[in-house]
């Protein structure tokens, strides 16, 4: 256990944050999350102040997944190509929780530990957006590390599954409905692919959609699992320890792995179960000190 010596906030956000206009069309920031493989992109006007953000869970909801897809019928009468060319605040969430730059690393740990948010735009007394800090910058320092902790404590168990045949739309639905960005593809009790958010926001930004010849949106999102889905699957072993997966996600590139005994699913790990993994035993053991002890975060090695 090393205690943090930059305990601020800032200190251990992203600073360079990847952010767009209001004015900005909806294609464009799939393509922008594509490039940057970003997937909250804060939404900021001339004077660098915070409007709104985007996530990708947004897009899945207005590409079918949730109540923004009425955004689509009723404003665009259910015609993709101006659907995505609508403007970016019309998906935008524009009540955004965030932290100040100088608020406690360990209090903003504990915000989300309780609160549904992987992520925090940062602003200065200015209100103006200075950084961006995410779940992945928390666990990130503890890669390579061992931790003795098994992917099995950590892995969610009851994984939700659906089949080569699973409309997008559908696909869509499940992840909001279930607070989900990644789906294993199962065929026959095995695990053949992945539909992620990424996949779905990559069938739109290389308008894959211009095969089926058609403006309706209910057919293009009728589009099915399997012609959408990343066929290269990296699962990993239940008793790989939490250290070794952190650093994975790095390497990979990944933001989850399924997990896997044999040929059979028996798990599914993200980012987001690792840090609350790592925090939460943090925080049971230490809860007087929580706010000022940091779980081996900017230590030398």
């Amino acid at each position: 256990m090393w205690v943090s010596k930059r305990r601020e906030i800032i200190d251990l956000a992203t600073k360079d944050v990847i952010t767009t206009a209001p004015t900005t069309t909806i294609k464009a920031l799939c393509d922008l999350m594509m490039k940057t493989g970003k997937r909250k992109i804060p939404i900021i006007d001339s004077m660098h102040l915070l409007k709104g953000i985007v996530t990708s869970t947004d897009l899945i909801n207005y590409f079918g997944g949730g109540s923004k897809y009425f955004i689509m019928e009723k404003d665009y009468q259910g015609n993709f190509l101006s659907g995505i060319n609508a403007p970016t605040s019309k998906v935008m969430t524009n009540e955004v929780f965030f932290v100040n730059e100088d608020e406690p690393v360990g209090s903003v740990a504990d915000k989300m530990l309780y609160q549904y948010f992987g992520g925090f735009p940062i602003l200065n007394k200015d209100a103006k957006l200075i950084g961006f800090v995410t779940e992945q910058d928390f666990i990130a320092p503890l890669g390579g590390e061992k931790l003795n902790f098994p992917a099995r404590n950590a892995m969610t168990k009851k994984v939700i599954t659906i089949t080569p045949e699973t409309a997008i739309k559908d696909a869509s639905r499940i992840m909001c409905a279930n607070q989900l960005r990644r789906l294993p593809v199962v065929s026959e009790h095995q695990i053949i692919g992945m539909v992620r958010s990424y996949d779905i926001l990559k069938f739109i930004s290389h308008a894959e959609f211009a095969k089926f010849h058609t403006l309706k949106t209910e057919a293009i999102l009728s589009e099915i699992a399997v012609n959408v889905m990343s066929k290269d699957v990296y699962a990993i072993d239940e008793e790989l320890d939490l250290g070794e997966v952190i650093r994975l996600f790095k390497e990979k590139r990944y933001g989850g792995f399924p997990i896997t005994k044999g040929d059979r699913l028996i798990g599914i790990i993200t980012e987001r179960d690792v840090f609350r993994a790592v925090y939460s035993t943090l925080k049971m053991h230490f809860p007087k000190k929580f706010n000022e002890m940091v779980f081996t975060l900017f230590h030398e090695k």
